[in-house]
């Protein structure tokens, strides 16, 4: 509804008295005889209430009533509000509100007419206070500096007020405020279906704006408001699509978003009200997250203690990841696109008993499919109380076999190890980079002692996604001292990081192997690559994840975590992992074979290395 101008209010009415008085008279009214075309016309009555000037009290009780606010204990806030007057607590309540603001002396002036501008100060205070800030209103009328312009920015940009009749450019804020005023801007931001604010006091969205600050702050990688808006925005069309045109919608709600860019996400809120909105804001986390890298992930507080637990855990003994067609790791949700890997069988536990194999599938729990389920969500299923029993389904070549296992308490092993005294020759097997329970470099460091005598020792890291760069300067220490492990670069910043600790190994013997795979990654191809670079090792394997970048941890409001990519890394000499992956000085395709054959090849492979061609080399079921 446009806004109307009513200067000089009283002089009119009295013009037009006037006026009717006149042309009503006998005098005036015999000389001009009736024409057809001159009968009386139907007459628009106005509701005279409407065009009555408000008080600063009236116009006090209408916002409350609007904001369903009720009235506060009196304080005495303002001398001239009495504890008995008029509307008293509603006045003292907006005031503590932060709406209402009394003069310089303390004075509220109930009684005194407000103008325009006055509300729609109030208006933005109570309902716009935290919008972004908008473009400017058209209005030629405002002066510069004025104390009600940028309110008037934010609800013209809201589209709550337009221009004052009968120049559309004018504002008119010294103008009186009428009732039929008032009603129609309350009305208009009662019918809004959500009030747009931004994240300084996000309420029941504070998950979502804690994570849009730690992204803008400190991701590391290429990315736009546009790509992180992009999930959600396919989201919403697709519950559009999917509704039922007669379906509900959310009553009026507040919606913080970090940016006006994100109000696709307040569509969402609006065409989910069965949903509440901190559970929402939760979904929309997953989706904005999802769709910036495979490595960085948000994880709820029941996920990250599972992640926590991965030491030691109730299971059936088996390290899975998420891959996608082209065999990247960290896809979500399951699909036919996107399927759960087994990388690891660890010896003694039930799924190792039961014949279960690295590269096969899981695809289902108890007969349920795990089509739209994330990782976390399945490793729950998974997991349980002790010695109950868990129907697993499993895919190999193209068959599906389920099982019946009993779950086992199941303690992850960091490493393991073979001797060869006769050939002189150790392999030690790292799983992992993470903190184990007991010490994960201390482990190391034991095997490691054991190996130090022997002429060649066999480092395999295949299927080792990394962990932390702490485990892996206290390993990268005990290989070679404190040496550079890799150069971090992050947004602000390139540091040089060293390794940790004492070397336990020679500077030339034993002479070292190293074995790595498609699934070797992160700090797996920083060590690899570290130790082929300072001339150490000589890489073995297949083409190696090609993970170059490093994920800082965020804990959270709700207790829990974000995952995010805040590094890129190279190594020392400045190759960057990410392009070609870890360089193979024996690039050869890995098949199954016992440890004591495994070690027979390669050192075959080290003796006389192949030319050009893969070779077919075994490793441990």
């Amino acid at each position: 509804m446009t806004f109307y101008s009513y200067r000089g209010t009283r002089g009119l009415m009295v013009s037009v008295f006037i006026l009717v008085f006149l042309l009503s008279s006998p005098a005036f009214a015999q000389d001009a005889p009736v024409q057809p075309d001159q009968a009386p016309q139907a007459v628009t009555f106005v509701d005279e209430d409407s065009f009555a000037v408000l008080t600063n009290r009236e116009a006090a009780a209408m916002l409350a009533d609007a904001m369903d606010l009720e009235g506060a204990l009196w304080q005495g806030l303002f001398s001239d509000v009495g504890e008995g007057s008029e509307s008293a607590g509603i006045i003292e309540a907006l005031a503590l509100a932060g709406v209402v603001k009394g003069t310089l002396d303390g004075f509220f002036e109930p009684d005194d007419v407000i103008s325009r501008a006055e509300f729609a100060v109030w208006l933005d205070r109570a309902f716009y206070r935290d919008v972004f800030e908008p473009e400017p209103a058209p209005f030629t009328d405002i002066p510069e500096g004025a104390v009600y312009e940028a309110s008037v920015h934010k609800l013209h940009a809201a589209g709550i007020v337009v221009g004052c009749l009968p120049n559309q450019l004018m504002f008119c804020g010294e103008d009186n405020l009428t009732l039929g005023q008032a009603e129609d801007l309350l009305a208009k931001v009662k019918a809004k279906p959500y009030l747009i604010s931004d994240c300084q006091e996000p309420g029941n969205w504070l998950l979502l704006c804690e994570v849009y600050e730690h992204i803008d702050a400190d991701y590391v990688l290429d990315t736009t408001l546009d790509d992180l808006v992009a999930p959600v925005a396919e989201a919403v069309a697709g519950i559009e699509q999917e509704r039922d045109e007669e379906a509900g919608r959310r009553e009026q709600f507040d919606c913080s978003i970090p940016a006006p860019d994100f109000e696709p996400v307040c569509s969402w809120a609006l065409l989910t009200p069965e949903t509440p909105i901190r559970e929402l804001a939760e979904t929309v986390v997953r989706a904005v997250v999802m769709g910036l890298d495979p490595n960085s992930a948000y994880h709820d507080a029941e996920e990250w203690s599972a992640i926590e637990e991965r030491g030691r855990y109730t299971g059936i003994g088996v390290r899975v990841v998420t891959v996608d067609d082209q065999w990247q790791a960290g896809c979500s949700p399951l699909s036919a696109g996107c399927r759960m890997l087994i990388l690891t069988v660890f010896e003694g536990g039930p799924a190792h008993a039961a014949g279960f194999a690295i590269g096969d599938f899981i695809v289902a729990v108890d007969g349920e499919s795990l089509d739209g389920m994330t990782l976390g969500e399945v490793v729950g299923l998974i997991r349980g109380e002790v010695d109950t029993p868990v129907d697993i389904t499993i895919e190999r070549h193209g068959a599906k076999h389920r099982f019946t296992l009993i779950r086992k308490d199941i303690v992850v092993p960091y490493t393991s190890a073979d001797f060869h005294d006769t050939e002189s020759v150790a392999y030690l097997q790292l799983t992992s980079f993470s903190p184990f329970p007991g010490g994960a470099v201390a482990e190391f460091r034991d095997r490691l002692a054991a190996a130090a005598d022997y002429q060649l020792l066999i480092l395999d890291l295949r299927n080792n996604g990394g962990g932390s760069v702490e485990v892996l300067q206290g390993i990268a220490g005990a290989l070679v001292g404190e040496a550079p492990v890799l150069t971090i670069h992050t947004r602000e910043e390139i540091e040089i990081v060293e390794a940790i600790g004492t070397p336990i190994l020679g500077a030339e013997t034993p002479r070292l192997a190293i074995l790595v795979n498609g699934f070797s990654a992160s700090a797996s191809e920083v060590l690899a690559g570290m130790l082929q670079e300072a001339g150490r090792a000589t890489v073995i394997g297949e083409t190696t994840f090609k993970k170059n970048t490093g994920q800082s941890l965020f804990e959270l409001f709700n207790d829990g975590v974000l995952r995010l990519t805040t590094i890129r890394w190279t190594t020392p000499g400045g190759i960057d992992i990410g392009e070609t992956g870890v360089p193979l000085d024996i690039e050869v395709e890995f098949s199954n074979m016992p440890v004591r054959d495994l070690i027979e090849w390669v050192k075959s492979l080290l003796d006389n290395p192949p030319e050009e061609e893969a070779s077919e080399i075994s490793k441990e079921e």
